[in-house]
């Protein structure tokens, strides 16, 4: 279903209006509303015009107070910001729904998640580590990730070197 805004329809009701409540002709110069839709607004126009009170139609409502919003923001930035673990405890809808309300109430304390890492950059964190330069929280900090992938990162580059035999640099011998 498609969503116009106050100034869309109130367009589209004095294009009605001026040519004389013809929807055909208003549609066809605006490519929108549908004829049922282009005549509820007139409707809802004339009664705006009448008791000079605007219309409600096309606005959204919320199904959760303010004070349910926080509460789950709340629960989000004290419980280890984990949307699963907020709506799972919470009892809320989406995780896109949460997110909308963490972004308006507290912004910029979302979690975003990023896309995958460069092959590259795990592999600069895991020497940081390795090596001690590091630990494997503030490497994470560093890549926007949680301190346990860069360890789990460590273990895989680790087992992979473990298992691989190192070549010596020998002459080939002739068989003679």
């Amino acid at each position: 279903m498609a969503r116009y805004t106050r100034e869309q329809r109130r367009r589209a009701v004095e294009l009605y209006v001026r040519y004389e409540c013809c929807a055909a002709d208003a549609i066809r110069e605006l490519g929108y509303p549908s004829r049922e839709a282009l005549r509820m607004w007139h409707r809802d126009w004339l009664e705006e015009q009448r008791t000079g009170i605007p219309s409600t139609r096309g606005e959204r409502y919320s199904r959760y107070t303010l004070e349910q919003r926080r509460a789950a923001v709340d629960h989000y930035l004290t419980h280890g910001r984990r949307a699963s673990r907020t709506i799972r405890q919470m009892g809320y809808p989406s995780k896109t729904l949460l997110a909308s309300w963490i972004d308006e109430l507290a912004p910029g304390e979302r979690r975003l998640r990023h896309g995958p890492i460069p092959e590259e950059l795990k592999r600069e964190a895991v020497l940081k580590v390795a090596s001690g330069g590091a630990s494997s929280r503030e490497a994470a900090e560093g890549l926007g990730v949680d301190s346990s992938v860069v360890r789990n990162w460590k273990r895989r580059l680790l087992d992979k070197t473990k298992g691989a035999a190192v070549a010596k640099d020998e002459p080939e011998r002739k068989d003679t």
